[in-house]
């Protein structure tokens, strides 16, 4: 039986099996329902993406705690994050130009506006660590993503880099204090969330103990005291995956 969904993920960590964990969490859906592929994985080619996403009607880009597009720890892990961004980027392209149904969460939202001519840049004044109130303007609270949801709802983030600007030919979705994108669409199908609609306070705990380096520990014991439950963001997923296509 092809799976009719399709998760690819950016980790070589034990961060793996959490994410599908999440994923599968917050989309409701059996593992039999879900393929995965990793973007590291040697083996896939991505320059054949019609092989890759045959039988399948939706995809999730997901998120990257150990890499990022303004810096890595070291030049061999740099290396091979660029090589990856290279390998995929056929693939990529195939869904922006195809407006195959795909949400690009964190990370993803990221690779999406990169491919869509974007520079993606470290800016600690819009970085985001913890749960932030997220704000959907007008396009927003009319769009079938957020369906079900108030106009400002609580969601968990974890991110240094942010998107120097909204990608040509996009709508603006959401923002929040912080970050000016949080949120946007392409086409009609497509669409990019800078914050983690799959994550519980639970999980992000999980990953903020994993990558200590996204703040200090003092920062970071702050953050957990502050963090605050997520139950409108989950809906994200569930209405990426049960809205009709256009």
């Amino acid at each position: 039986m092809i799976k009719k969904i399709l998760l690819i993920q950016f980790r070589s960590d034990i961060s793996i099996l959490p994410e599908q964990r999440c994923i599968l969490k917050s989309i409701k859906k059996n593992k039999d329902d879900l393929r995965i592929i990793n973007a590291f994985d040697q083996s896939i080619d991505f320059s054949m993406p019609e092989k890759i996403l045959k039988g399948i009607n939706r995809v999730i880009l997901g998120g990257s705690g150990e890499f990022c597009f303004s810096h890595n720890d070291n030049e061999e892990k740099d290396k091979q994050f660029w090589q990856m961004i290279e390998r995929i980027a056929p693939l990529v392209k195939y869904l922006l130009e195809k407006d195959t149904p795909t949400i690009g969460i964190c990370f993803g939202h990221q690779l999406l506006a990169y491919n869509l001519g974007v520079k993606i840049i470290n800016d600690k004044k819009q970085q985001e660590t913890g749960s932030f109130v997220i704000c959907l303007n007008k396009a927003g609270q009319s769009n079938l993503l957020f369906k079900g949801l108030p106009q400002k709802f609580i969601a968990q983030l974890g991110h240094k880099d942010r998107l120097e600007k909204l990608p040509k030919n996009t709508i603006l979705l959401a923002n929040s204090k912080k970050c000016s994108v949080e949120s946007f669409q392409y086409k009609n199908n497509i669409y990019g969330v800078q914050f983690h609609p799959e994550l519980t306070v639970k999980d992000i705990i999980f990953k903020l103990k994993l990558y200590p380096d996204y703040s200090s520990k003092e920062k970071i014991e702050n953050t957990v005291k502050k963090l605050k439950p997520s139950p409108y963001a989950i809906k994200v997923m569930k209405n990426f995956i049960n809205n009709p296509t256009k």
